[in-house]
């Protein structure tokens, strides 16, 4: 049977399309997951923590338990001097991530003076938009998140012009169902601001 020009033109198309959608995805993918460990060297003088969920009755989600105990420890080892909070208030909450995130972390021994919040930002484009002026006096900076959040951090961080900015995984990271669903989400991320960061 001879397929139809028209049709072996569609075919032929279709079938160089998913190859090269199947080759960006897993390119994304093997980024995210090679990021996983962080590439952070210490002590430096700031940690970026990113923001995540919090309930209703504005109580840390695991999320922001998990990166801000991370946090905690790395200042009490003397591997980081300040800490800049960053994320603003969601739909569910009166009090905004960061402002959760430095009650978590004076909870567990920090200094309030070593403190700075970010509370405007609601997403991680805009967790780094708004953090820029915050680190401007900081020698050396870290950014602290869940590891399947890293390779994002990173990539928008180059796109924003920070140049490379180093990361360090969340302690006690999530079981692998959550992980594998963060990092689909985390792919469509990074494939979103790869077609628009050219039009920003």
């Amino acid at each position: 049977m001879t397929i139809p020009k028209p049709f072996r033109l569609i075919l032929t198309t279709a079938i160089y399309g998913g190859l090269v959608t199947g080759i960006i995805l897993t390119a994304l993918t093997e980024r995210i997951v090679l990021a996983f460990p962080g590439d952070a060297v210490f002590p430096v003088e700031c940690g970026l923590v990113f923001g995540a969920a919090v309930h209703r009755s504005d109580d840390p989600g695991p999320g922001i338990m998990r990166r801000t105990v991370t946090a905690a420890r790395l200042v009490h080892e003397g591997k980081i001097e300040r800490l800049i909070f960053t994320g603003g208030r969601g739909e569910a909450s009166d009090e905004s991530e960061a402002a959760v995130m430095r009650s978590v972390a004076m909870r567990n021994g920090i200094d309030p003076d070593i403190i700075a919040l970010e509370e405007e930002s609601t997403s991680t484009w805009e967790n780094l938009v708004y953090s820029r002026p915050l680190i401007k006096e900081c020698a050396s900076i870290v950014g602290i998140s869940d590891r399947y959040h890293l390779a994002r951090i990173q990539y928008l961080a180059e796109i924003q012009g920070w140049g490379n900015l180093p990361v360090y995984p969340a302690d006690n990271p999530p079981n692998d169902a959550f992980t594998l669903r963060s990092m689909l989400r985390e792919v469509a991320a990074m494939l979103y601001y790869m077609l628009v960061s050219p039009l920003v």
